[in-house]
């Protein structure tokens, strides 16, 4: 049987992907993908290479790995890079936040800190839940432990600690 990756947004499942396999007539498995099961896929097929060859495939295989997250990290840089030039030109300056350390930096619009530090109640965490959003690629890079350790007790250990960082980005931009 020959394998083959099929990469599909969210809506789609392991359980519609085999019907529409089916509905066309091929004989198929389906079932996610996860890093495990890549490595066991990968491991199979090394291992049915003939054995003088399974050294080649096995470091083939994993400059390959090594080359698709070079490509990844370049692709995720580049979002941030791009996502921090549309703050720039969508909602003008930018300011650096840094946090205690210096571990984090994130470059936040001076008319979001400025409207945020002016809202109350609902206006202010519905503005805090939009600057989070356009700060996501930012956001996103931070390790989970850099963030426990910047959010101290009030690590949760989901997307909610974005906004409580975000938070403190304003409330120190404004108090800076």
């Amino acid at each position: 049987m020959n394998r083959h990756a099929v990469l599909t947004d969210d809506t789609v499942d392991d359980v519609a992907l085999l019907a529409a396999l089916e509905a066309a007539g091929i004989d198929a498995q389906a079932k996610p993908l996860h890093l495990q099961r890549a490595a066991k896929v990968a491991a199979d097929i090394i291992a049915e290479y003939p054995a003088d060859q399974i050294e080649h495939a096995r470091d083939t295989l994993i400059r390959w790995i090594d080359e698709a997250l070079d490509t990844a990290d370049d692709a995720r840089q580049q979002r941030i890079i791009d996502s921090i030039e549309k703050l720039q030109r969508d909602h003008g300056e930018l300011v650096t936040w840094r946090c205690p350390g210096g571990y984090i930096a994130l470059d936040v619009p001076t008319a979001f800190v400025t409207s945020i530090s002016r809202a109350y109640g609902a206006k202010r965490d519905i503005e805090l839940r939009q600057l989070t959003g356009l700060l996501l690629p930012q956001l996103e890079r931070i390790a989970p432990s850099i963030m426990q350790g910047v959010l101290g007790g009030e690590y949760v250990g989901n997307r909610g600690d974005y906004e409580r960082l975000v938070a403190i980005a304003c409330r120190d931009l404004i108090a800076g």
